[in-house]
């Protein structure tokens, strides 16, 4: 064979396997690019997967704290109604049954929140078994703040005992005040709304007199009353004073 003719053969033996080479290479690179395709896509998914459950398992979270606060809230709600069973009704007019929401503003204890939300244009008096507890002094859209007997400016005028002698009633203190000079009082004297100052009707319990206190134009009084306002749970509002009309 002539070295001429080997040469060619060569040359078209080397053409011929670099073409199929070529080939290899290309479909091995797509091969190989699909490959990378179909992990990154694969990585994506888990990558995605991953966040999705993360986010699942978040709103579930927030889910059961929200009925955690239910179940609390639902508690609170059901050990209060216990104590309902003591609450008694009073055959009087314009009463308007209300529970306490929340204490305005802690650790002050003398102010709360009602689920009251009639229109106030003066305080209304806050009444339990009879008992005067304090006063409704504000409307706060769909509910009113209430201030107790142990509130400072809780004010109302009373009667003390059975001569219906008139007095003031001052918050936070328990005092009596301006009880006429001239007139007779005794400790142990029982102490009521009067009614007159619109707020009660006439005859809401107060307390009992402790003790007295001569001033130079009217006399003073301690009152130990009736209304233990630690545990402020169910009243009602008395929408006019007198005899609650």
């Amino acid at each position: 064979m002539s070295k001429k003719l080997i040469l060619i053969i060569s040359l078209l033996l080397a053409f011929f396997f670099s073409f199929l080479f070529k080939d290899f290479i290309i479909e091995s690179s797509l091969y190989v690019g699909n490959s990378v395709l179909f992990i990154k896509n694969k990585i994506y998914e888990q990558i995605n997967e991953h966040f999705n459950q993360a986010e699942k398992i978040k709103n579930l979270v927030e889910k059961n704290k929200l009925l955690v606060n239910k179940i609390n809230n639902l508690e609170a709600k059901i050990n209060s109604c216990r104590d309902l069973k003591y609450f008694k009704y009073i055959n009087k007019p314009n009463l308007t049954f209300v529970y306490t929401l929340s204490y305005a503003s802690v650790p002050d204890f003398s102010k709360i929140y009602i689920n009251y939300h009639k229109k106030l244009i003066k305080p209304k008096g806050l009444v339990y078994n009879n008992l005067v507890c304090g006063e409704v002094i504000k409307n706060i859209g769909n509910y009113s703040l209430a201030i107790l007997n142990s509130n400072e400016k809780t004010r109302y005028t009373v009667y003390i005992g059975k001569n219906e002698i008139p007095g003031i009633f001052y918050g936070k203190t328990d005092t009596l005040k301006y009880i006429p000079k001239f007139k007779h009082i005794n400790v142990g004297d029982e102490v009521v709304t009067s009614g007159l100052d619109g707020i009660f009707y006439k005859g809401a319990k107060v307390g009992i007199i402790t003790e007295i206190i001569q001033k130079k134009l009217y006399q003073e009084a301690k009152v130990k009353l009736f209304y233990n306002d630690l545990h402020p749970e169910f009243f009602y509002v008395i929408e006019g004073g007198n005899n609650g009309n």
